[in-house]
């Protein structure tokens, strides 16, 4: 408790002025797109979400509850990234030099003193949760008592509500230290945290583990050498714009003393590893290190102490660093260079954008068939969750789990995103277009089940079920547009079929199921098949199964 106290006394100025600083900018700084799509979480609170798990959903619900507005949903962030440079700054443990302290820790981009430190997305609570675990781990080695032992487990669940990243900190320090493994009170560690966990694993089983499915498999694109590459520039840079090699090297050239800091070297260099080799299989977004570029902030700083000449000279690095990060900040939170700088684009003024939308549709209802981004902007300017229904081969996103557009039904309604009637360049600097659907028909409720592939006399059939599963009945076909279409990928060929013309059915019945059976051709392997399939209307998805491969059955 004393070296707390020392800790807030030596840095309590500085605390103070940047909590002001952040809450500026979380109040004149537009939303960013991602932010508005965590707050729609939280107009449904759930123990999951397509994405991510449910604490970025609480944070957005507290501080919408308090107002609702950028910054409103802003202020636990804000709080959050305080809280998380204190634990810095404890854990670092140098008081006799404090301004370096402040100085270094400021210069990295990706920690809470800049983009988690205002911005409400899920790596704020994870930054929180992890400084929390380090002290709690070092508690615990030192004593693992039931009390060091229960908070561990609470707070490594933390963690893990948070963001899946916990697992590969728990890994890693597993690795670090394999004598965790004979310690009862690890397992029973584990054992609280999996109860502590077991909502959300009961939510992912319920919903056939989207979020996991979407990281390993959906994500994956394959090798590609811009993915190698960008991920390695970006990491340096994220270490810092012009000592971010230097900082790495440090943290290479670090000599663990004890147990503790062998776990921090392992976790600031285990990370970059683990994504490096994931670059093989997709990109790889640059905060996804965010978490462990605490541990490579503390250790890279105690290994500069045993460089003299260079503790020195790398703070001529460091606050060029530092005060290109203020500017980007200020250009951020204004509207100069909108036109010029591409991920401003990101962050538009929603009010502005809701209304033009508004008028561009002639104030009729607003059916957004784009991924979540508009839906989003536009669903939080309203203050109001609103429907989409993305085209068939959009990336999955939470608006999947939250099929609403039925309250469309029977409505003249505007398709942004959807057709070429309107096409127009935005006063937000986008260019976008949309079409009117008269008398709009939603299958929403609607899926695919019990498929199979059977050989039967040397014919290749696809079966399965058509399933409705809401109280109210379907038409097969609306209109020509409006109608149920199967579409059914393999062999790297695209097919489509009218479900009104496969059988006699043209209606579904509330809770209900039709069988249909399909006749497929030219197959490379008669015993198995990779099969993409799904139902569409009007090129929107009603329903896709992930793509898999299915055993051909005789």
């Amino acid at each position: 408790m004393d070296k707390l106290n020392l800790t807030w006394k030596k840095f309590r100025w500085f605390l103070i002025i940047w909590l002001i600083i952040n809450a500026l900018q979380a109040f004149f700084t537009n939303l960013h797109y991602d932010e508005t799509y965590y707050w729609i979480y939280s107009k449904k609170l759930a123990w999951g979400y397509f994405d991510h798990p449910p604490m970025i959903a609480l944070l957005a619900k507290a501080g919408d509850l308090i107002h609702h507005s950028q910054f409103g949903i802003r202020i636990f962030p804000v709080l959050i990234g305080v809280l998380s440079l204190f634990g810095i700054f404890h854990l670092i443990g140098d008081f006799k030099n404090y301004k370096k302290v402040i100085i270094y820790t400021i210069s990295f981009p990706l920690v809470t003193s800049h983009i988690s430190g205002f911005f409400i997305i899920p790596d704020a609570p994870l930054v929180l949760f992890f400084i929390l675990y380090l002290f709690a781990y070092k508690r615990y080695l030192l004593n693992d008592s039931i009390i060091n032992t229960l908070l561990f487990s609470i707070i490594i669940s933390g963690m893990f509500y948070s963001k899946y990243h916990a697992g590969l900190v728990m890994i890693l320090t597993i690795i670090s230290n394999f004598d965790l493994l004979k310690r009862r009170s690890f397992w029973l560690a584990g054992i609280l945290s999996l109860i502590l966990l077991s909502p959300h694993i009961f939510w992912l089983y319920n919903n056939d583990f989207p979020s996991i499915l979407y990281h390993i498999n959906d994500r994956a694109t394959g090798f590609n050498q811009a993915n190698l590459f960008r991920y390695i520039s970006t990491q340096i840079i994220a270490a810092g714009p012009f000592s971010g090699l230097i900082i790495i090297w440090l943290a290479i050239k670090f000599k663990s003393k004890n147990q503790f800091d062998k776990t921090l070297k392992y976790i600031a260099l285990g990370f970059y590893v683990f994504f490096l080799f994931y670059c093989f299989k997709g990109h790889v977004e640059t905060h996804w290190t965010a978490i462990s570029t605490i541990a490579l902030i503390i250790i890279s700083y105690k290994e500069l102490q045993n460089h003299p000449k260079l503790n020195k000279k790398i703070y001529y690095l460091l606050i060029p660093s530092i005060v290109l990060l203020i500017f980007a900040r200020i250009i951020l939170s204004t509207n100069y260079l909108d036109d010029k700088l591409p991920f401003k684009s990101y962050f538009i003024n929603m009010n502005e954008f809701s209304n033009e939308l508004d008028s561009v549709a002639e104030n009729h209802p607003i059916l957004f068939t784009s991924k979540y981004h508009y839906l989003s902007i536009y669903s939080f300017a309203k203050n109001k969750l609103v429907p989409g229904s993305p085209h068939y081969n959009k990336r999955f996103s939470q608006v999947d789990l939250n099929m609403i557009d039925s309250i469309y039904n029977g409505k003249r309604i505007f398709a942004l995103n959807f057709g070429d009637e309107k096409v127009w360049a935005s006063n937000t600097h986008l260019k976008l277009s949309g079409t009117f659907i008269n008398n709009y028909y939603s299958y929403s409720g609607l899926k695919l089940d019990d498929i199979e592939i059977v050989n039967q006399n040397d014919s290749i059939y696809l079966n399965f079920n058509l399933t409705n599963e809401t109280n109210k009945s379907f038409l097969i076909k609306k209109d020509d547009d409006q109608r149920l279409i199967l579409n059914l990928s393999y062999n790297n060929n695209s097919y489509n079929y009218s479900l009104n013309k496969l059988n006699n059915e043209q209606i579904i019945l509330p809770n209900s199921k039709i069988k249909y059976k399909i006749n497929i051709k030219n197959l490379k392997d008669r015993s198995h098949v990779l099969l993409d399939i799904g139902l569409a209307s009007n090129g929107l998805r009603v329903f896709r199964e992930r793509k898999k491969m299915y055993n051909i059955t005789y």
